[in-house]
């Protein structure tokens, strides 16, 4: 599994990580029992996947499209536990939940349903799952590596996937609040489908579910049981985000 870590290390691998979805999403979950994944060019950034995106060139002028750049499918989650933005963009109709799980126990699916081999010395490998943590940088710095031709044929022409699949952990600056972790799957040319699940246990992945803290005490109570008839008994509660709490004060007359 190391070889399929970017900008990650093993110790990092029992952090907790965080992701918001809608509500009926979440219950799509639990019904289907998969997670899933989407094709970059479905994110939000138009500068998702910019070095897959580019027109590669050979050393005599011909240039070429990335043709695999539409095996790729990623799901994005983020270490920061919680945050006003987090919530307003996410949950914008202020009814949706965050589920916490830990890094470790999101990818071993992922790796498990990538098919595993067997190198000489017994390490057991997948050419197809990845997960790491995004890199950010300004501008400046990301087309500078586009420039950079030594770096950029590591990565594209990388015959352990790993090169490939690091192209989608860099990311603009103006995005560094998100903390993001990513998914990241190869389909290896199964990719007719603009999106790709893999199998999951919902009660066993997520370790607590959190509702959106603007949602109604009445709906938050309709829905958190609706969650216990699924069979999820771990901890579910709503944020205390915008919950004024009331302080006393004390004073001493000055006169």
């Amino acid at each position: 599994m190391q070889d399929n870590l970017i900008f990650l290390t093993d110790t990092e691998l029992d952090k907790p990580v965080y992701r918001i979805f809608g509500f009926n999403r979440l219950e799509e979950i639990f019904t289907e029992r998969k997670l899933t994944l989407v094709k970059p060019k479905k994110w939000d950034d138009p500068f998702e996947n910019f070095i897959l995106n580019s027109t590669g060139q050979l050393p005599d002028g011909r240039q070429f499209e990335i043709s695999f750049r539409d095996n790729f499918y990623g799901q994005c989650w983020s270490l920061t536990k919680e945050s006003d933005a987090m919530w307003r963009i996410y949950s914008t109709n202020k009814d949706a939940v965050k589920v916490k799980t830990t890094i470790r126990k999101l990818f071993t699916p992922l790796f498990q349903a990538g098919g595993q081999h067997t190198k000489m010395n017994g390490v057991v490998y997948n050419l197809s799952s990845f997960v790491g943590k995004v890199k950010y940088a300004d501008t400046k710095t990301l087309v500078a590596m586009l420039k950079d031709e030594q770096r950029m044929s590591g990565k594209v022409f990388d015959q352990s996937g790993w090169g490939q699949a690091s192209t989608f952990f860099f990311k603009r600056v103006a995005f560094k609040h998100e903390k993001e972790v990513r998914l990241i799957y190869n389909s290896q040319n199964d990719n007719q489908s603009d999106y790709f699940k893999f199998d999951i246990d919902p009660v066993q992945l997520f370790d607590e579910i959190v509702f959106d803290p603007r949602m109604t005490t009445a709906l938050y109570e309709t829905q958190k049981q609706q969650v216990r008839n699924w069979g999820f008994n771990k901890s579910i509660i709503q944020s205390g985000l915008y919950k004024l709490k009331t302080f006393t004060i004390a004073l001493r007359p000055t006169y």
